[in-house]
C-alpha cells in the first residue's frame, strides 16, 4: 500500500470517526439549551429534543472553520432540514425565535468534550463566518 493510499484510508476512517462521535445523547449544557432544546438525542437522520420533539435532517456535508464562538478551527457536521421548521420547544420557547423564518440548516460541531449546535434561516448552505439565530452547547 502506498503513502497516498494509506493517508487517504485513515482519512476516511477519521471522517467516518468523527461522524459517529456525535450521534448519541448530549445533556444540555449552557444555560439556552437547558431552557430551550434540553438534552439531545442525535441520530444520522434527526434530532430528538428533550420534550419529544424530532426534526428530519440530512448531511450536507462538513466545512473547517470557526463556528460560531469556537476558538478555535473545528469541522462542522452540516445537516439541512428536510421540512424547514422553528418548533415550539421547552417553556413554549422557540428553536430560532425569529418570527417568520423557519430554521433550514443545523450545523454540529464539536469542542473539548462538548458539542455546539447552531441553527440557521435560509436557503444558502452555512459556512463558518455565518451568524446563526441560536447556538446551543452540550456535553456528554
Amino acid at each position: 500500500m502506498t503513502t497516498l493510499t494509506m493517508a487517504v484510508v485513515a482519512f476516511g476512517l477519521a471522517q467516518g470517526a468523527a461522524a459517529a462521535d456525535l450521534k448519541g445523547k448530549w445533556e444540555a449544557l449552557s444555560n439556552t439549551a437547558t431552557s430551550i432544546t434540553g438534552d439531545i438525542q442525535v441520530a444520522d437522520d434527526a434530532i430528538m429534543f428533550g420534550d419529544g420533539t424530532r426534526l428530519a435532517m440530512s448531511a450536507e456535508g462538513s466545512v473547517t472553520g470557526h463556528w460560531g464562538d469556537q476558538q478555535g478551527p473545528v469541522e462542522g457536521a452540516i445537516y439541512r432540514l428536510e421540512l424547514p421548521a422553528d418548533p415550539t420547544l421547552l417553556h413554549g420557547n422557540r428553536f430560532c425565535g425569529l418570527p417568520d423564518n423557519k430554521v433550514s440548516y443545523v450545523v454540529l460541531a464539536p469542542f473539548d468534550e462538548g458539542l455546539s449546535l447552531l441553527v440557521y434561516t435560509g436557503d444558502a448552505k452555512p459556512m463558518p463566518d455565518a451568524s446563526p439565530c441560536a447556538i446551543y452547547n452540550y456535553a456528554r
